[in-house]
Formats: C-alpha cells, structure tokens, sequence
C-alpha cells in the first residue's frame, strides 16, 4: 500500500487505517474513548489512545491529531504513514515511547467541523475554568461581524467584512487578528470559542497524559493542525520548558528547540515580535496543559501547521461553516447547494485533496517526527 494510501476519505476509515498501521508496526491499542455523539451515518466516535515502545520508557513523544476536528486526517494520515513506514525502529533511541491521541476530537472529525459536539474549540478550551476566563475585548467589540446571523446574503456579508476591516485598521478582514482567532468565552455559536467547563475530549487528554507522562522524565508532544500558509510547507512552534530546567545535553528554552530541530518559531519570540498578532498568542491550547497535569518532568512542547494556501480563505471557510451550522438552510434547494459549497470549501481548506500537497507534509512529517526522537534521545 502507498504511504499516500494512509490518507483517509472519512473518519472511519482513518480510524481503522490508523489502528491497523499501529498493530502492524507492534504498537498497543490502549483504549477507545467513545464520543457522547455519533457520526453522520450513525457511527460510533472514538478517541484513541495508543502506544508503541517500552511501558517504562524514560523519554515520551505524544503525537496528537484531530484537536481541531476536520484537520485530524492529515494528523491522523501523517501518524499512520509514519507506523507504516517502520520508523518507530530507526529513528527511536533506547528507553522511548511514542503516545498516540488519535481524534481527540472525533465529533469534528467526522462531520466536518473543526470544534467540537458543543461548538468549543479545543485549543480554547484548556484554560483554568474555576478562575475568570480570558476576555477578548477585540472580538466583544465586533461580534455581530465576525459571526454575523446574515453571512448567507452577499451584500450583508461585504457589509460586515469593510466593518471588521475599519476596526482593525487594516485594507482587509482577512488577517489573522486577535479578534477573529484569540479565542472568545461570551458566544457559544461563535467561532473560536473556548467553552464554560472541561470538554469531554479535554478530560481524556488530561487523564492520557496524566498516566504516561507520570512514567517518564522527558517529554515532548507535536499537537498537528492545518491552516492558511504557504502550500505544502509547514511551521512548527514550539514552548519549552517554562521552569528552564536544563537536559542532560545542557540545553534548555530556545536553545533546546534550535539544536532539536532544523526549524522552529520559538513562542516566546514569536509573542516578543508579533504582540497581539502572534501565531501563539491564544488562550487555552491543548499541548500548553501538559506541564500543568504532570508537573516536574522536563518538557518540549509543539504545534505543528501544515499549510493548505492562503490564509484569508481558510478565516471565511471557518466563519462560512459556523454560520452555516447554527444559522443556515439547508432544506431548500438553494440553501442545500450552498451547505455543500461551504463544506467543500472548509474540507479543502483544512485537507487539501491534492497528492502532491500529502506528499510534501507527509516527507516534513517524517522529518519532524525523527528530530523529536533525536532530541529526547540526546535530552
């Protein structure tokens, strides 16, 4: 089979690719998480946790797919291909294991849909819920244009993009603002928003790592996602240890990322550049939890971007897809063409079809992969 065969048309089948690329290479199924909802056809919805290396291994690389739902089959395409590939045997030292979370979010996975059963978006959702949430002031301020009730009628559409673009000050809407994407806690059928409470997915997430993370002393994950950029390339951002605790190859922080791996957008220089506008500067992602759930280990921590085209296109497919999940018609005619406009859109925004484009992530992948192996080697 073609490693580009490990790219899957809908969610079952990546499910069942995944795990028998993962039984194939000798890794363990270790639990199915099944989703309080179910799938377009009925199906069941599961998030996997799976395993390949030794039970006690000193040195863990978590790979996670699916956080934003309808991005978890490259992630989900990536993992199988690189179990397929038999890497796991050249590019993993001695005492080394690789944690799988496969669809953390299968809800978004299946229908399409990058948040979750209750429209939370993931890598909103792991804030500290007992203390107050994070307010976006620039989202409050234009709400009704970022997720307007009216997206379906062209003029009110235009309307409330020339909005958007006076109150940032910019030509255009489409720029990645913290008004479109730093998270909002006051809207529930918002884009980006970030949930009232823990999300079932977010309780696996935590109890996965809670118990394998607790087994080892190193620890890196690469959360995968795709978004606008640069077709075929991707970005990798990386935070490390936030208390400097140095490895045994005397590195930490930026040093650390730089000697691990041949590119990387440190975060906190990210955030020092960009400000507000920071790739990074967002509340609530999944992989800044890990240190918080097992604290005192020492740790490398990646978000991965596979990017699909420009970035505008992916903004509207995302605020197209939303209005048309809470708002939209879908009974008439008219109304059902465009749900399949929007759906063809968001799906070739976040899984580009093209074999090319799988070739060029799936080659990074790899090489990704295998310089965190190197690096917890070394670390």
């Amino acid at each position: 089979m073609s490693l580009l065969e490990m790219f899957s048309a809908r969610y079952p089948m990546a499910r069942t690719t995944f795990l028998g690329a993962l039984k194939s290479a000798g890794g363990t199924h270790l639990a199915a998480h099944e989703n309080p909802r179910k799938g377009p056809a009925g199906e069941a919805l599961y998030a996997d946790i799976a395993r390949i290396g030794p039970d006690d291994a000193k040195r863990l690389l978590i790979l996670v797919s699916g956080t934003h739902g309808i991005e978890g089959y490259s992630g989900s395409g990536c993992h199988a291909a690189w179990l397929a590939s038999g890497l796991f045997a050249r590019q993993a030292g001695a005492d080394t294991a690789v944690l799988f979370v496969h669809a953390i979010n299968p809800f978004g996975f299946a229908w399409g849909r990058r948040t979750n059963e209750d429209n939370v978006d993931l890598n909103r959702n792991f804030v500290d819920h007992a203390k107050p949430r994070p307010a976006n002031a620039d989202y409050e301020a234009i709400a009704e244009h970022v997720d307007p009730v009216d997206w379906g009628d062209a003029a009110a559409r235009a309307k409330h993009n020339a909005a958007i673009a006076k109150f940032l000050g910019r030509e255009t809407h489409d720029v990645m603002s913290k008004a479109m994407h730093g998270g909002q806690y006051v809207n529930p059928k918002g884009t980006f928003y970030g949930g009232t409470a823990p999300t079932w997915s977010n309780r696996i997430f935590r109890a996965a790592v809670a118990e394998h993370a607790a087994r080892a002393e190193q620890v890196a994950i690469i959360d995968y996602h795709t978004g606008g950029g640069l077709f075929g390339f991707v970005d990798f951002f990386v935070d490390d240890d936030r208390d400097g605790v140095t490895g045994r190859d005397g590195l930490s922080g930026a040093a650390k990322s730089r000697h691990w791996f041949s590119h990387a957008t440190v975060i906190a220089e990210d955030k020092a550049r960009y400000g507000k506008d920071a790739q990074s500067e967002t509340p609530g992602n999944l992989f800044y939890a890990v240190p918080e759930i097992v604290p005192g280990k020492r740790y490398t921590l990646g978000l991965v971007e596979l990017r699909t085209g420009e970035a505008k296109t992916g903004i509207d497919a995302i605020r197209a897809e939303n209005w048309l999940f809470h708002h939209g018609d879908i009974d008439s005619p008219e109304g059902a063409a465009r749900a399949d406009a929007i759906r063809a859109e968001v799906r070739e925004r976040f899984y580009p079809a093209s074999e090319v484009w799988r070739a060029m992530v799936l080659r990074q992948s790899h090489a990704l992969i295998g310089e965190a192996l190197a690096g917890l080697a070394k670390a």
